[in-house]
């Protein structure tokens, strides 16, 4: 139990009676929200735009409000419209074996073998579905209220039920297990996608390090990176070896003048430069920060004045989308 100060009129309940105390209070806060700033928000409002992005056989598949799909190429130059099967926004997408998963708002899950045609498949929920991956084969959508749906053909899908006290914000597979986390803090993970152990960040690093809100993971083999932000609203970046212990990395980097400077926009995705074993992290304000092993070797960039919220490398460059449906190819060789 940990005590928080309150500045400000609250309501609260007292065995079963109602009460409205318009004074400064001393109130105990259970479980993993130190920090008020910590309950889950739902989806948050954000400016038409696109929302991820995914490398397919020769160019770039970006996804977006208003169930946007447009085909980009390797210059970042869009070069097909698709027609938008629904209105509802979509927020993730993903690639298997040629097939195409796009997921988002109400439940909408669509899926297409060609990246020109999609189809609407029933999901069965009316909930914001936020990420997609894929574990060994088995298609994996985490969604708002703890729901996770998997599916073995991108058509039909199941539903399985946590207990969570947040959303589930993204989710990443590597070969062997499938991650993911949610804006309360928690980390959940599986080795088949059908049973799932959950782990509280914030309770077992309470005193340790800040609370936490996570909205992004990616995993690769013997690596694992979240992204988000603090109880306080600074960006957050944790690495771990495999999954079990957490370290949080120091967002520095040198300014042009050689100052050194913190990162304070909030990462919004990750993705992994395999050439030069570095990850990079989208952020808002159109800002990318390289991740590199050496932990004193970060490099910033700015690539524009809109949000970030999809990133993907290829070859010698960084594919960035966002805000307003903009696109920014950035050379990293």
């Amino acid at each position: 139990m940990r005590i928080l100060l309150l500045k400000k009129p609250i309501y609260f309940i007292i065995g079963g009676l109602f009460f409205l105390i318009p004074l400064r209070l001393l109130i105990p806060v259970y479980g993993t929200y130190p920090d008020l700033n910590l309950i889950p928000q739902g989806k948050a409002k954000t400016a038409a735009g696109y929302r991820d992005i995914e490398s397919y056989k020769d160019c770039f598949i970006a996804v977006g409000t208003n169930g946007r799909i447009d085909v980009i190429n390797n210059r970042g130059k869009v070069t097909d419209n698709l027609i938008p099967v629904n209105k509802d926004d979509l927020n993730c997408i993903i690639e298997d074996n040629q097939i195409l998963i796009a997921a988002g708002d109400n439940g909408t899950i669509l899926i297409s073998s060609d990246g020109r045609h999609f189809s609407n498949a029933e999901s069965g929920i009316k909930a914001n579905i936020n990420s997609v991956s894929c574990l060994n084969g088995l298609f994996i959508a985490a969604a708002d209220g703890g729901n996770l749906l998997v599916s073995g053909n991108g058509m039909i899908w199941s539903t399985i039920r946590l207990q969570l006290k947040g959303n589930i914000r993204s989710l990443s597979a590597n070969a062997s297990s499938c991650f993911g986390v949610t804006d309360a803090g928690e980390i959940i993970r599986s080795e088949d996608g059908l049973n799932w152990s959950v782990t509280d960040y914030n309770k077992e690093y309470l005193g340790f390090n800040k609370p936490c809100i996570f909205n992004k993971i990616l995993l690769i083999p013997n690596r694992f990176v979240i992204a988000g932000k603090h109880s306080d609203g600074t960006p957050a970046v944790l690495f771990s070896t495999i999954g079990n212990v957490w370290t949080e990395r120091q967002l520095f980097y040198d300014d042009d003048h050689g100052i050194p400077q913190m990162l304070t926009s909030i990462p919004n995705d990750i993705t992994y430069d395999a050439t030069g074993d570095q990850f990079f992290i989208a952020c808002d304000n159109g800002e990318v920060l390289s991740l590199p092993s050496c932990s004193k070797c970060n490099e910033y960039a700015k690539v524009s004045e809109n949000h970030l919220y999809g990133i993907i490398c290829t070859g010698g460059s960084l594919v960035t989308v966002g805000e307003g449906y903009k696109v920014n190819i950035l050379n990293i060789r």
